[in-house]
């Protein structure tokens, strides 16, 4: 049985739900009508209480009692609510008072709180399981909640103070399934940032998003309009395109869940955005609050089966304990503050006014998934028992199928000394249904590699083998089928690439010039001012001569031609010689 299966009157449910109502009720009267926990009680479930009895119980009212009223009014302060808190504090009066007017028959007097679980000498009072609590109350027996000794998981999310136990949750998702199937129904959790959306705070808005006007776009009273403002927050959200039609059509086969890492009121603000009439998630958006594990999402927040649950989401890591359940979704960059975000230095597509196409886009394509999904699950039922199907394995069987066929060699992918099996782009292409290998042989039908001129590239060439980017299983991971070779070639090095290499050889060669200048230049300078001093001398020496007359001719002559060979000298060595 599902605790939600009607709308309530906000997307958090924090006040009241006839559902939960129904369900505390049906709980009481269950426990009543067995007579297992009070033999001898000739009523089959509590009826009604009149108006005598109600003025008997508010003079008998004990304080737990008054504190689930005023429990119950600071969860909603509207009439669901208060109607839900006085249906609980009249069922369990009356019940405590039928348990005290059989102990006193024995002659026995108890207190309110202190009513027996053990044998008595005619009564027999079996232990209450206390299969849940609302407002710190079991909400079977009324008994107040150990502090000391919380079990069970916190469902907030469907009401404020709600807590169920491990068993009773099982009974219910029990219930729910047989109801799920019944339908021809799965369970489908769904993420919010990035899967569904995107969405930025006003003070990240880049300053071409704000010279093309999209805070004023998202302003605009426009019905069809899919970016909106949330003022209360300074943020904008961007709504993925195609994300109605999805979302209307997914409910005709799935019981849909919200499940996102933000805080509950971000999250009731994009459920509201999503589903403004409350029909898609009623009572079902869940927030980081909610986990019952830090930085991690787990489904044993959701009532619903493990075996037809299915997640939507773009980060795999949150769901370490249910890959299994998982459809990885390619993310959603429409601001610049995502693309920053995630590392991407490109023009956002809201700067590039541009978007994704609502035809084919990642929400169309995992559509088709989903639907290709619950038809072989239910189809299936034909040969097997339909409550013994398992959705993951339908999901792992369509996944595997998508490169069925295919043999790839990677080369120059992964780093030096890893094992490529460990890798994750090895993982994804065997999960997708890929053989993958270490060695070339004429069964290979795809060589994986970012360098066309590797060995393995080489051969690929000569053997007309397919050369594709690794980006090519990657898409095909997120598009659900095999993508076309041609759209993820290898290219050969850009010639930026080569620039910048034939700019360092240059550089060196350059540097290599500038040295033999540098040395030429000192020798000829070196050179030049031996020349200049030779002939400062032979100035000088003829000088002397004319002052020393024409007795000392042959002297001078021998001096001049002693000074001319030191300077031939020093022209070519670049060095004076020794006289």
């Amino acid at each position: 049985m599902s605790l939600a299966e009607a709308p309530s009157p906000s997307p958090s449910s924090s006040s009241g739900s006839d559902d939960f109502a129904a369900l505390l009720d049906s709980e009481l009267e269950l426990a009543s009508g067995a007579d297992s926990a009070f033999p001898g009680d000739p009523s089959s479930a509590f009826p009604a209480a009149t108006d005598d009895e109600d003025e008997d119980e508010d003079e008998d009212e004990d304080p737990e009692v008054e504190a689930v009223e005023q429990n119950g009014l600071k969860l909603g302060q509207d009439m669901q609510a208060w109607a839900l808190a006085r249906s609980l504090s009249s069922l369990l009066c009356t019940k405590r008072r039928r348990v005290e007017e059989q102990l006193q028959d024995q002659g026995t007097s108890v207190r309110p709180d202190k009513i027996p679980t053990g044998a008595s000498k005619n009564v027999q009072v079996e232990a209450c399981p206390h299969p849940g609590y609302f407002g710190g109350l079991c909400f079977r027996c009324g008994k107040p909640q150990d502090e000391e000794n919380v079990s069970g998981v916190a469902f907030g999310y469907i009401h404020k103070g709600l807590r169920l136990g491990t068993s009773e949750i099982d009974r219910l998702r029990g219930a729910d399934l047989k109801n799920l199937l019944r339908e021809r129904k799965l369970v489908l959790i769904l993420d919010l940032d990035h899967t569904l959306i995107n969405s930025t705070k006003l003070q990240d808005i880049s300053s071409a998003e704000k010279d093309l006007g999209i805070q004023t776009a998202a302003s605009k009273d426009d019905p069809n309009r899919s970016i909106f403002s949330l003022d209360s927050m300074q943020m904008l959200t961007k709504l993925r395109p195609f994300v109605r039609e999805f979302l209307k059509e997914a409910s005709n086969m799935f019981e849909m869940y919200i499940y996102t890492m933000g805080d509950k009121a971000y999250a009731i603000e994009i459920a509201k955005l999503l589903d403004p009439s409350n029909i898609y998630f009623p009572s079902k958006v869940i927030s980081n609050s909610d986990c019952t594990q830090r930085h991690q999402k787990g489904l044993d927040v959701i009532l619903g089966a493990e075996s037809v649950a299915v997640i939507l989401d773009d980060t795999e890591y949150v769901w370490q304990k249910h890959k299994e359940n998982l459809i990885l979704m390619e993310r959603y960059h429409f601001f610049a503050s995502s693309c920053r975000q995630f590392g991407f230095g490109v023009r956002s597509l809201s700067e590039s006014m541009q978007d994704e196409r609502e035809s084919d886009g990642a929400l169309a394509t995992v559509l088709d998934v989903l639907k290709r999904i619950h038809s072989i699950f239910f189809d299936l039922a034909v040969e097997t028992d339909l409550s013994s199907q398992d959705v993951r394995q339908v999901i792992k069987a369509v996944r595997k199928e998508i490169l069925q066929g295919c043999k790839i060699v990677f080369s120059r992918v992964f780093p030096n000394n890893t094992r490529p099996q460990e890798q994750m782009l090895w993982k994804m292409a065997e999960h997708l249904g890929a053989v993958c290998s270490t060695d070339v042989d004429s069964s290979v039908t795809h060589v994986v590699t970012v360098d066309l001129g590797t060995e393995k590239a080489r051969w690929g060439v000569a053997n007309k083998k397919f050369l594709v980017h690794p980006r090519w299983i990657e898409a095909a991971n997120f598009r659900w089928h095999r993508q076309p070779e041609e759209d993820f070639p290898v290219t050969a090095p850009k010639e930026k690439s080569r620039d910048i290499d034939n700019a360092v050889a240059g550089k060196k060669e350059t540097s290599k010039d500038k040295e033999k200048e540098t040395m030429k230049g000192k020798e000829e300078n070196a050179a030049a001012g031996q020349k200049e001093t030779m002939k400062d001398k032979e100035e000088n020496t003829v000088a002397d001569q004319k002052e020393t007359g024409n007795d000392e001719t042959n002297v001078a002559g021998q001096e001049k031609d002693g000074a001319k060979e030191n300077a031939v000298a020093t022209s070519t060595t670049g060095y004076p010689t020794d006289s």
